[in-house]
C-alpha cells in the first residue's frame, strides 16, 4: 500500500502508460481519418497484427527504421483490398472489415509457423533505447515520466500535431469530413468521394500498419501469434471514446494505456490481487467513459453506408 504514495510508483505508471499508447496513437489516428470519411474501417486488428511481423522480419536482417516503414506498407496493402471490396465494389463495410481481421491474424499465424523452427531461435529485435530531451528529463518526477521514451513515442506525438492540423485546417481533411458528412452533398460540390475514401482508407492502413510495428519494435521485441491482443478494437473504441477527433483519439489512447500500466503496477504492489482484475481495470475505465460520452458524441452521418455514384 505504501508504494502507491511514492512518487516513483505514478512517474513508472505514467511513462508505462505513454509507451503502452504509442501503438494506439498510430491505429486511432490512422482510423479516425477513415471513420471521418464514412469508412467503417473494422480490418484495424489485421492491419496492425501484419504490420507487426512485417516489420520483425524486415528489420531482423536490416534496421529498425526500415522495418517500421515496412510495418506501414503491409497495413496499407491489407487496407487495399477494403478499398476494392467495399469502396468500389460496394461491399458490406462491416463484414469486409471483419474478414481482413481475421485474414490479418491468420496469415501472420500461418506465416510465423512456417518461418520458424520448433524449439529453434525465435526471432526478435532489441528494444530501442529511451530519448531524452536536455534540462527536461531532468526534472524530478516529471522527466522520468515523460520526457524520456523511444523515437517511437516521439513520432507517435509529433504524429498528432500534423495529423490534427491536416484534419482541421487543410482542403484534405475538409473534404474527408464533407465525405463522411454527406457524400451527396460533397459530390455536387466536385468532390470526389471515392477517391477520398481511398486515400482515407489508406491512410489508416498505413498508420495501423505502424502502430502494429511500434508494438513490435518498440514494446515487445520479439512476434507471438496475436501479439496485437485486440488492440485495434481498443483503437476503435477509443475513437469513439473521442467522438471522432485526432486530439482526443490521441488523449483517449494515453488514458487507456495509463490505466493498463496502472493494472501492471499494482499487481506488483499487491500481489494478492487476482491479475485478471487488475488486467480489467482499463476495459472498464474505456466502458465507463464510453457510457458517459455517448451523451454528446456524435459520429459522422455518413458513416458505414457505401457511396455508389450515380453517373
Amino acid at each position: 500500500m505504501s508504494q502507491l504514495l511514492e512518487a516513483t510508483f505514478w512517474s513508472a505508471t505514467t511513462a508505462g502508460g505513454l509507451r503502452l499508447a504509442t501503438p494506439l496513437i498510430y491505429a486511432s489516428i490512422g482510423e479516425t481519418f477513415a471513420q471521418r470519411a464514412g469508412v467503417l474501417n473494422l480490418g484495424l486488428e489485421g492491419y496492425m497484427i501484419i504490420g507487426a511481423l512485417s516489420s520483425l522480419y524486415v528489420a531482423d536482417p536490416t534496421s529498425a527504421p526500415l522495418g517500421f516503414l515496412a510495418g506501414g506498407l503491409a497495413g496499407m496493402a491489407l487496407a487495399s483490398l477494403m478499398i476494392l471490396l467495399s469502396i468500389r465494389l460496394f461491399a458490406n463495410q462491416v463484414v469486409v472489415g471483419f474478414g481482413l481481421t481475421i485474414l490479418g491474424i491468420g496469415t501472420t499465424g500461418y506465416i510465423f509457423h512456417e518461418t520458424t523452427d520448433v524449439g529453434g531461435r525465435a526471432r526478435q529485435v532489441s528494444l530501442p533505447s529511451e530519448i531524452d530531451i536536455p534540462l527536461l528529463s531532468d526534472i524530478p518526477w516529471l522527466g522520468d515520466a515523460v520526457f524520456g521514451h523511444s523515437w517511437y513515442t516521439w513520432l507517435s506525438l509529433s504524429l498528432v500535431i500534423v495529423a490534427g492540423f491536416v484534419a482541421s485546417r487543410t482542403v484534405f481533411g475538409l473534404q474527408v469530413k464533407a465525405v463522411g458528412e454527406d457524400p451527396d452533398a460533397a459530390a455536387a460540390k466536385g468532390v470526389d468521394v471515392l477517391r477520398i475514401r481511398t486515400q482515407a482508407t489508406l491512410v489508416s492502413g498505413f498508420l495501423g500498419g505502424l502502430g502494429g510495428a511500434a508494438l513490435m519494435l518498440g514494446s515487445v521485441g520479439r512476434f507471438q501469434p496475436y501479439l496485437t491482443a485486440n488492440r485495434g478494437f481498443i483503437a476503435l473504441i477509443v475513437i469513439i471514446m473521442a467522438s471522432w477527433s485526432v486530439w482526443g483519439a490521441a488523449m483517449g489512447a494515453f488514458v487507456f494505456g495509463f490505466f493498463e500500466a496502472l493494472g501492471f503496477n499494482l499487481n506488483n504492489a499487491f500481489v494478492d490481487v487476482p491479475i485478471e482484475g487488475l488486467n480489467a481495470i482499463p476495459f472498464f475505465v474505456a466502458l465507463v467513459i464510453l457510457t458517459v460520452s455517448a451523451r454528446w458524441a456524435r459520429m459522422p452521418r455518413g458513416l458505414g453506408a457505401n457511396y455508389i455514384p450515380t453517373v
